[in-house]
């Protein structure tokens, strides 16, 4: 195997370990390009092959005899996640939370969706029965899902994942990643592992540093990592019978690679139209309000996600709880709508950092918050 600079990609491995397990492969691939990458930061060098082999074989001398082994040392700490029950999975497989017909969403949007669905559940006739697996082994797609905030990219991991019949196994990159060196990619290994042993739709979230582009000379062992885990996402993309689909906030500079292998899906802000039908969908006939709420009214404001509808009615109806009122007022809906609104401004983080909880919890307070001056 060797390793060598490329202007484009940085290092490079070549090579395999023939009857080796996959993970262990994968392991040895991350500590060889990790020690290179440390080798070349902090000495320069100018661009170099570095090639080792094991074995006899032509041009190699008889293999030496071996040494006496020396003493075990007691063994270095292991990462957390791998100190777990062997039997035990670190990824599972869940039940769909939400619907198809849940999600209001563009029409054209929808039909991508169904698109994405429709490979996979004509995979076994087309790659199958009409033999097309002879040219495409492991027919499977990988859909990026890339929007703003709140606008219902999980919730359509969920229905897509729900109308196929399949479970869905959750992941994101904070659960890849590990403080011990080569544990990301073998994470990674696994969880694609995982997803195909359990038949079920992937779903990576928070995936911008994941798909975008490798580090051409990384200085860092933490960008030598993630140069490792883009490189064993491809081999596991290629390698992978069925659906994954990444998440993403906004638009990145992604990887030409991994580029050419996604299928987009763009998620934008609710319409008008859409906005009604995710007010109506949010006001069950089970909660109390006033005659003069007006879904119309509420509708009307603009510049808010599924979610902070979600969070408006959440906000409301803990305000008309907290001071005993019979029914949700208009002016509570309308405020706590409006609070939504406001906090999607982009604002200075603070100086303590943004909530430990993702903000959700602390949006609902702020929103029960401005409606303090509301009374009946």
């Amino acid at each position: 195997m060797s390793a060598r600079r490329q202007p484009e990609y940085g290092l490079y491995y070549d090579g395999t370990v023939p009857g080796a397990p996959h993970d262990q492969a994968v392991l040895l691939r991350t500590r060889v390009l990790g020690l290179v990458s440390e080798f070349i930061r902090r000495n320069r060098p100018e661009p170099f092959t570095v090639n080792v082999r094991y074995g006899s074989g032509p041009g190699l001398p008889p293999n030496p005899p071996a040494e006496p082994a020396a003493p075990s040392e007691p063994a270095a700490p292991s990462d957390p996640a791998s100190a777990s029950d062997p039997a035990e999975p670190k990824f599972r497989g869940v039940e769909p939370g939400y619907r198809l017909d849940q999600l209001v969403l563009p029409a054209a949007t929808r039909d991508r969706l169904l698109d994405c669905a429709a490979f996979i559940a004509l995979a076994p006739l087309v790659f199958g029965t009409w033999g097309l697996r002879a040219i495409e082994p492991h027919p499977s797609v990988a859909v990026n899902f890339r929007g703003p905030p709140g606008t219902g990219k999980t919730m359509a991991a969920h229905a897509i994942a729900g109308h196929l019949g399949k479970k869905i196994m959750l992941s994101r990159l904070s659960d890849l990643e590990s403080k011990y060196h080569g544990q990301g990619p073998k994470n990674l290994v696994d969880l694609f592992e995982s997803a195909a042993r359990e038949n079920a739709v992937l779903f990576i979230d928070e995936a911008e540093s994941l798909l975008s582009r490798r580090f051409a000379q990384p200085d860092q062992a933490a960008e030598s990592a993630i140069n490792s885990m883009r490189t064993e996402l491809l081999m596991a993309l290629d390698g992978f019978d069925g659906l994954v689909i990444f998440a993403s906030n906004l638009p990145h500079s992604y990887d030409v690679a991994i580029e050419s292998r996604l299928f987009h899906v763009d998620f934008q802000l609710p319409d008008l139209a859409a906005r009604h039908a995710i007010w109506a969908n949010h006001l069950p006939p089970s909660l109390p309000r006033d005659p003069d709420v007006s879904v119309d009214e509420l509708a009307a404001v603009d510049g808010v996600s599924g979610r902070d509808i979600k969070l408006a009615v959440i906000a409301a109806a803990v305000g008309t709880a907290r001071r005993n009122l019979p029914a949700v007022p208009r002016q509570l809906l309308l405020a706590a709508v409006q609070t939504q609104r406001t906090e999607n401004a982009p604002a200075p983080v603070p100086a303590g950092g943004p909530p430990a909880d993702g903000g959700t919890a602390e949006r609902i307070r702020a929103a029960v918050a401005a409606t303090g001056e509301v009374s009946r």
